[in-house]
């Protein structure tokens, strides 16, 4: 009962806060415009034609080159209006400079210029005054390329479209054995990014309620009725309950998130269901990834917990929660390894450490699920080192509470820990 009455006193505490309530709205908001605005760029740009001028030394490649160029804008219009020139021999850097000035005078917006040699070493000259549109440089190299391997082809007396369907390429469909003897379809990519997400997400919850959490227990050390409220409950009952009321105030503002990132996503695209299902990642996979998230949250906010016992000022706990934060970056330093050996002594090494088992176990059960065992064991290992922490940081707190001054040394948080025992 009593843990109760601090869980709800530490939740509100934190929900009733204007930063919480401001960050809550924020930063969704500032996400969406993040992905929303340069969306919006995209589309809203002005529809433009182009004038183009090729000069074309061979003689060959400025016609298929100016007729391949077929885009068109929204309204039916040609995007690209282009003039092909053959200029052979001593005529080239004529017609290029002509074409030149007419650019200078603000009569065309590009001048191609292909020089006999694009034969052998593949080089043309693209000229422009104003424009930096590379999605237009880069459609013109590849319908120029197209050209000039067309072009090759048949000076050596070869179809081009016999060879381009020839040497059509092939794509390998990716597909898993489970440990069911199933087949079913995976997707790298969506296994990459699903981890790579998750483990962005908690160490950002971490970075951001990790300290609130010691913060707090910073400030109920200095506060003068710290003596008072442990005559009613005591020190492990008092770090529970900030740990599971703080943890709370933090998966709510995490849930809200994704509830807006999600009526987003349903808003703006209801393709977005099928774009998912494409990744092939089971249902189950998404209750593994909750359970491992709050497991983990708890046992860092655990941590952070003991950072605050042992420390009497923030920036005492700033300085110390490297220790913490940094062992999160082996993982994500190891993640590619243990993708292309899941089920390899260091992947099912790592996958047991605490500290390393919320992200290297979702790893292992996105890519190839491990055995049911060795996932309860890991999960048991987690839910035991948090139950240590909170024991840990209880005992220190019951004694840091009476000493002021420079942060213990890790001899006297030995006998701190032996004396509140």
């Amino acid at each position: 009962m009593k843990v109760r009455h601090i869980i709800r006193r530490e939740y509100l505490a934190n929900v009733r806060r204007k930063s919480f309530i401001v960050s809550t709205i924020l930063v969704p908001v500032l996400m969406l415009a993040f992905f929303v605005i340069p969306v919006l760029f995209a589309v809203l740009e002005p529809a433009k034609t182009y004038r183009v001028a090729v000069v074309d030394q061979t003689g060959e490649i400025g016609d298929g080159f100016a007729a391949a160029l077929d885009d068109t804008l929204k309204d039916g219009a040609r995007k690209y209006l282009v003039e092909s020139t053959a200029a052979p021999g001593d005529r080239f850097e004529a017609e290029r400079q002509a074409r030149v000035a007419d650019l200078n005078r603000g009569r065309l917006d590009i001048v191609i210029a292909i020089p006999s040699s694009i034969m052998q070493d593949g080089k043309a000259r693209y000229i422009t005054r104003e424009e930096r549109n590379l999605n237009v440089l880069e459609r013109f190299e590849s319908v120029l390329t197209e050209a000039v391997v067309r072009q090759r082809l048949g000076d050596a007396g070869i179809d081009y479209s016999h060879v381009a369907a020839l040497t059509k390429g092939v794509k390998l469909d990716m597909q898993q054995l489970t440990n069911a003897g199933d087949v079913e379809e995976k997707s790298f990519l969506a296994d990459y990014g699903v981890v790579f997400l998750f483990t962005m997400i908690l160490y950002s919850a971490l970075l951001s309620w990790g300290m609130t959490i010691a913060k707090s227990i910073i400030e109920e050390k200095g506060s003068r009725v710290i003596e008072v409220l442990l005559s009613a409950v005591s020190p492990r009952d008092l770090m529970l309950g900030k740990l599971v009321g703080v943890g709370l105030a933090g998966l709510t503002q995490l849930g809200v998130w994704a509830l807006m990132g999600i009526a987003f996503a349903v808003y703006a695209s209801m393709g977005l269901v099928a774009q998912l299902s494409s990744f092939h990642i089971a249902p189950s996979v998404f209750v593994y990834l909750i359970a491992f998230f709050v497991l983990g949250f708890m046992l860092f906010s655990a941590l952070f917990m003991t950072v605050g016992a042992m420390c009497t000022t923030d920036q005492d706990a700033q300085q110390l929660q490297a220790l913490i934060t940094l062992p999160m970056i082996i993982p994500i330093l190891c993640l590619m390894l243990l993708i292309q050996d899941p089920a390899g002594p260091l992947a099912v090494g790592l996958s047991m450490v605490p500290m390393f088992a919320p992200i290297i176990m979702l790893a292992r059960i996105i890519i190839l699920r491990p055995p049911a065992w060795q996932i309860a064991l890991s999960m048991a290992l987690i839910v035991g080192s948090t139950y240590l922490a909170i024991s840990f940081a209880a005992r220190i707190f019951r004694v840091g509470i009476l000493m002021y001054g420079k942060r213990p040394s890790l001899r006297e948080l030995v006998h701190w820990y032996r004396r509140a025992g």
